[in-house]
């Protein structure tokens, strides 16, 4: 096949020409984090000598740059040009179809009704008529006047019962007419259902019955990814389902096309960047106070903590800081990026609207163990290691955690923050209880010249009320000082492992069933009597 890529060319009319129409059907669509490919494909007949195609069913917001055509041998590509749909918009919209038709049906109904209900009134005119009418001439005897007085009283009461009755009908009919018209007219005017239109400028040889396919960029798509991990128990796998949440506004709905899922971006700016001489400078030093991270932080370790002094003169401010569908899917890896190719037809409509996928599972070894940091959380935290997981080719997303059979809260996957395991935080284990208690014992603030030193000791307790042996990872941690007159020091540890750069605390315990340990942790901070201490 010929191929030409083409950004955007005027119609070339210089040429007898006559028009036909096509309608492009989609295929494929590439999605990517920030964009997607559409691939269409159609066929036409070509009379001898040069034709305007107009090609329908195109996306109304495309990356004209991107338009690649390409024909049957025998035919050559003279131009190619891209424009609005506004005319098949309609047609093309089944939604809007659908209520077209529904207002339809509601006119007829409302036709029906206003023609009973003119009937009733005239028949009420009528009743007055003879009511007026009656006697005049010969006159009327009592039992005559009575009877046509019951049967006036009657009939009038039954026909404006029934006007009455078709009012309130007509009412409601009026009023859903003009919900639906109101509807049309959003869709009508809603840029997520706008579509467009290739207008081919085609030369054949020929006649001939030519085949082509269109492909172009848009950049109103994205796919976000999210995950489900499962474990039935310590015991068993680790189980992770790969979703993705497509969300498209292309003005055009796709029906029952082939997607791929690429964690890779359409590059519209692709050329290479030159580095340029990088000057460095100095400025005044100034110490930044860092503050607590959250029980389960990256790498789910503890911030580190600085001892910073107030004064009289200077105050620092302390800041803290199912159905298996890998049979149906095949992965490809490209210098690029990583694509998903998914064998399955779908549909995502052009609503702006996320749209799940499920597309790969995995079933991974994991390591279990348990992490607590009393001085954050009272609560231990059952982990899952995974190494090797850069095979598992992830992309940033929330994780539901599901274990046991029970959904246990959200995690977060960020690959460009993990290092050789990721760690996943299945959920808070509450037949591990944890205490951390100050002892007002070992604790003691004394006098020293011009200085004060405090001493601060804990206790912290760990109780394993389950059936089986634990494997808990403890972390805690001691003051540092940032200042020469202001000393920390580590007094008892318990056989912690001691990072003394950043003041943390490791603890790698083994505890049995319905065994209790006990940590020990003492420290003291020794400073000038008349600095206030921030930070403990």
């Amino acid at each position: 096949m010929k191929q030409i890529f083409i950004s955007l060319l005027f119609p070339i009319s210089v040429f007898a020409q006559q028009q036909i129409k096509s309608k492009a059907i989609l295929e494929s669509v590439t999605v990517y984090n920030n964009g997607a490919q559409l691939l269409h494909k159609g066929k036409v007949n070509l009379p001898a000598g040069t034709s305007e195609i107009v090609v329908n069913n195109i996306s109304g917001r495309v990356n004209e740059n991107s338009i690649q055509v390409s024909v049957s041998p025998g035919v050559t590509i003279l131009s190619v040009q891209f424009n609005k749909d506004f005319l098949n918009t309609d047609a093309a919209n089944p939604e809007i179809k659908k209520l077209s038709d529904s207002v339809k049906i509601v006119g007829n109904e409302l036709t029906k009704t206003k023609n009973a209900k003119a009937i009733e009134e005239q028949t009420l005119l009528l009743l007055d008529e003879n009511r007026k009418s009656g006697g005049t001439a010969n006159g009327t005897n009592v039992a005559e006047l009575i009877k046509l007085a019951e049967y006036y009283r009657t009939k009038n009461a039954e026909v404006r019962t029934a006007i009455s009755a078709l009012t309130l009908i007509e009412d409601k009919q009026n009023q859903k007419l003009n919900a639906l018209q109101q509807q049309i007219s959003e869709l009508r005017n809603n840029p997520n259902q706008q579509l467009g239109q290739l207008v081919l400028q085609l030369m054949a040889n020929e006649n001939i019955d030519a085949s082509y396919h269109v492909s172009y960029v848009t950049p109103n798509a994205n796919w976000l990814a999210s995950y489900d991990i499962k474990a039935m128990s310590t015991s068993n796998p680790l189980g992770i389902v790969y979703k993705a949440a497509i969300t498209q506004s292309t003005g055009l709905d796709w029906k029952k096309v082939k997607l791929s899922l690429s964690t890779g971006n359409p590059n519209y700016n692709i050329t290479a960047p030159n580095l340029n001489p990088w000057f460095v400078s100095t400025y005044p030093q100034q110490i930044r106070i860092k503050g607590l991270a959250s029980p389960i932080a990256e790498k789910s370790e503890l911030s580190e903590v600085v001892v910073v002094s107030y004064d009289a003169d200077k105050k620092k401010n302390l800041t803290g800081s199912v159905s298996t569908v890998n049979d149906y899917t095949s992965v490809n890896e490209t210098q690029l990026g990583v694509t998903f190719d998914i064998d399955i037809p779908y549909d995502v409509n052009s609503d702006n609207k996320p749209h799940t996928v499920a597309f790969k599972e995995y079933e991974v070894p994991a390591k279990y163990k348990y992490y607590a940091a009393p001085k954050l959380s009272s609560d231990a935290y059952l982990l899952a290691d995974v190494t090797d997981w850069e095979k598992l080719n992830l992309q940033a997303g929330n994780a539901n955690i599901i274990f046991e059979g029970t959904y246990t809260g959200k995690s977060y996957i960020n690959p460009a923050n993990i290092l050789d395991t990721l760690s996943l935080s299945m959920g808070k284990d509450k037949k591990i209880i944890i205490t951390k208690e100050k002892q007002q014992d070992f604790s003691s603030t004394k006098f020293i010249g011009t200085n004060k030193k405090q001493v601060f000791t804990y206790l912290i307790k760990i109780r394993n009320t389950k059936k089986e042996t634990i494997d808990l990872s403890l972390k805690d941690q001691y003051p540092l000082s940032t200042e020469s007159d202001i000393e920390t020091e580590l007094l008892e540890n318990s056989g912690a492992e001691v990072n003394k750069e950043n003041g943390m605390l490791s603890w790698q315990l083994k505890i049995a069933p319905n065994e209790t340990k006990t940590i020990k942790l003492s420290y003291s901070v020794k400073a000038p009597k008349n600095k206030i201490i921030a930070g403990l």
